[in-house]
């Protein structure tokens, strides 16, 4: 018994003095200015400071203004203030410069620290946000009516892009017949080159029996800015190309490129009143005189951290509607809305 327990204090003080050299001969290593060596693996950087972390310590947190030699024994993620990304081990032979070689053979990219914006840093936050809302509305236009509506908006946003979905559906009968039925909906998709601009692609969809619209499609790119987005206020603005289609119930189909114009603005005056505005302007590149405007103002006030009463405003005008069709359609609706 006494054997055994030697030869197995024996065999795993073996096994550990191995792991430990082995970890030694395998990690990342940093020197300081002072000469200190630091080992173990860098996980990321990130406002300047270096974050290594080993096996039998806390994660270390070191100045790199401070760090005379680097090198890495994996490759790491390197992040450019530019935007640009390089991947490969990092080394440091002098002080103030990092060297990144590529595992592909290319020759080392030399970088001094202050473009370095971070290293390995962690993967984009997701967030999603948005709201639904059910309420009765009025209509004076193309036709006088009482109506339920339905509406809704998500939002998918992390530091690089962002999905927006939206949507409103309006329904109504008078006497048993049907007086009113509308869908409304768009989605777009954002991709930040930096933090202000960006990219984007996006679909609009409409229907209204009553304006003689069976189905319009609007689908097109464009550029946008993000002028204002923290938890007060939000303001962007947009320019694109787009191709826009109808097709009619009793006029002729048609379709051409249009020039899309759009703001977006979301302002908290309060913690308990906030109001916002979505404007959208499609104005027919060969024909200037044919655009189509939408505007969706609205004023909500809190009931709870989650519940609210919304009041919306909603105006769509078209400068050369189908026969027998006005060309401006108002909405006034008073909805319940949940957000999350």
């Amino acid at each position: 018994m006494k054997r055994f327990l030697r030869q197995f204090i024996l065999t795993s003080g073996v096994i550990s003095l191995a792991a430990f050299f082995g970890q030694a001969a395998h990690a990342d290593e940093i020197v300081l200015e002072n000469g200190n060596v630091i080992t173990g693996t860098v996980t990321k950087l990130e406002k300047g400071a270096v974050t290594v972390t080993t096996a039998f310590s806390e994660p270390v947190v070191i100045q790199a203004s401070k760090i005379s030699k680097i090198s890495t024994d994996g490759p790491v993620e390197v992040h450019l203030i530019g935007g640009e990304i390089i991947k490969g081990k990092l080394s440091a032979p002098e002080p103030g410069r990092v060297v990144v070689e590529p595992s592909d053979g290319r020759a080392g990219v030399a970088i001094s620290w202050d473009k370095v914006e971070s290293v390995n840093p962690p993967a984009p936050k997701v967030k999603w946000t948005g709201n639904l809302s059910i309420g009765a509305s009025t209509q004076s236009g193309n036709t006088d009516r009482t109506s339920v509506s339905v509406g809704g908006e998500a939002v998918k946003r992390s530091e690089i892009d962002r999905a927006t979905f939206r949507m409103l559906y309006n329904y109504s009968e008078e006497g048993g017949n049907l007086t009113a039925r509308n869908v409304y909906g768009a989605l777009k998709y954002d991709y930040f080159f930096t933090d202000k601009y960006y990219g984007y692609v996006g679909v609009e969809m409409f229907n209204d029996k009553f304006k003689d619209i069976r189905f319009r499609n609007v689908v097109g790119p464009g550029v946008g800015y993000q002028v204002w987005d923290d938890n007060v206020k939000s303001l962007l603005l947009e320019l694109g190309l787009a191709y826009f289609s109808e097709d009619l119930y009793l006029g002729t189909d048609d379709s051409w490129a249009t020039g899309r114009a759009a703001a977006s603005l979301k302002w908290k005056f309060f913690d308990s009143l906030t109001f916002s505005d979505n404007l959208v302007l499609l104005n027919r590149l060969d024909d200037p005189a044919d655009y189509q405007l939408r505007n969706e103002a609205a004023v909500s006030t809190s009931l709870s951290a989650a519940w609210a009463m919304k009041l919306s405003n909603i105006i769509e005008y078209d400068a050369e509607p189908s026969a027998n069709v006005d060309s401006t359609d108002m909405y006034w609706i008073l909805a319940l809305q949940y957000s999350f």
